[in-house]
């Protein structure tokens, strides 16, 4: 074990405007018919909130699900879940 190494306290930096992501990641979860009229109701609003952070966003209706993708633009990936 080697207790003379300088460490930085684990801190791996902080994300940085305009995209620092060296790959791109993505999810996909499915949704129930019936919450199919809402979803097209907010879609917009979802997709412009999450354009603003460079963050992808596809609703797909025929399969009924939504996919979440970040981009080589996106700065903060947790921003997904915030």
């Amino acid at each position: 074990w080697d207790t003379t190494a300088k460490t930085d306290g684990g801190n791996v930096g902080d994300f940085l405007p305009g995209g620092n992501l060296l790959e791109e990641s993505s999810f996909a979860t499915l949704f129930p018919k019936y919450r199919e009229k809402y979803l097209r109701e907010v879609w917009p609003i979802v997709t412009s909130t999450l354009d603003k952070h460079h963050i992808k966003c596809e609703l797909n209706l025929i399969e009924g699900s939504m996919t979440v993708s970040t981009t080589k633009k996106t700065s903060d990936p947790y921003i997904i879940l915030k």
